[in-house]
């Protein structure tokens, strides 16, 4: 991160890099920085965020879902500049800064990838990296806004991006389960902000759970990219102890997928499974649900 009066900070950085392994990009680029108070011509502020039809309640304030918030700004698919926030700033979801005259491609981004952010590079392919818990809920907003040598606030509404798939194990797990992994194909781990959809390439997505000590029903989520407004994913769950030594495994072929909704399913991982399939629709207060099935 170049920012002058940090470069003691360098060793650190380097070691937490070395600890955590591998987001797809944990180092900002020299054109990215955390935000900083300032003057300028350009003021973007996100004043709602659009999660109907998923939503029920009054609007809640962003940090309910993402810890990250990200403004960049595009010329001729050039990243320009990026600023990145995180929850506990004091101006999360506003941003004060300089640009030259003309028109820019503006994309907002709100996520919480735990170990960094993705690659920002250009707004038709934002790659979230794989490493077992980098895919989150995501928010965003994309278009052009002109900018003038006047200031300009531009409040903006950020809508969802991706669709989920809900899994509740509904029998006891053994004591010796220490984590479940959901490994997922069909869809995409890759966003293009430009037409709101997944990228072209089906993606191998995973999310890998620790769920020492816990109990049923547990609840686990996965989170994709439709690549149209319907869509499916094959998933296979996995149960393993401390050692990674294989417990359990179900596959669920041809999950039914649609846009910005949730598909459920509940059953069991660890005992003789339900027999068929039992289908019916509903919603709860954070999302509508597409589908509701039993494994």
């Amino acid at each position: 991160m170049k920012r002058p009066g940090h470069y003691l900070l360098l060793p650190l950085v380097i070691l937490a890099l070395l600890g955590l392994g591998a987001c797809e990009k944990m180092i900002l680029s020299e054109e990215e920085e955390e935000d900083v108070t300032k003057n300028g011509n350009v003021t973007i502020k996100v004043s709602m965020y659009n999660i109907v039809p998923f939503d029920s309640r009054a609007a809640q304030s962003l940090t309910d879902y993402c810890s990250t918030i990200q403004f960049v700004f595009y010329q001729n698919d050039k990243k320009i500049k990026a600023i990145n926030q995180k929850s506990g700033d004091a101006t999360y979801g506003q941003t004060t800064l300089s640009l030259s005259p003309g028109t820019y491609q503006l994309l907002v981004l709100a996520h919480s990838c735990p170990f960094g952010n993705p690659t920002l590079s250009t707004p038709s392919k934002i790659q979230f990296t794989n490493t077992g818990s980098g895919y989150s809920d995501v928010f965003y907003y994309y278009n052009n806004i002109e900018v003038t040598d006047e200031p300009k606030t531009h409040n903006l509404e950020l809508e969802r991006a991706t669709s989920m798939v809900s899994i509740t194990i509904i029998d006891e797990m053994p004591q010796e389960v220490a984590k479940i992994r959901l490994k997922y194909e069909g869809e995409s781990g890759v966003f293009n902000a430009v037409s709101g959809w997944g990228g072209s390439v089906n993606s191998e997505q995973y999310v890998m759970y620790n769920v020492q000590g816990r109990t049923a029903p547990l609840t686990l989520k996965a989170y994709t990219f439709l690549r149209n407004e319907t869509g499916s994913l094959n998933m296979t769950i996995s149960a393993y102890d401390a050692e990674n030594t294989p417990i359990a495994e179900k596959e669920l072929t041809g999950i039914p997928m649609k846009n910005r909704m949730v598909t459920e399913y509940s059953g069991n991982l660890f005992s003789e499974s339900n027999s068929g399939l039992e289908i019916s629709l509903t919603a709860d207060t954070e999302w509508s649900v597409y589908k509701q099935l039993t494994f």
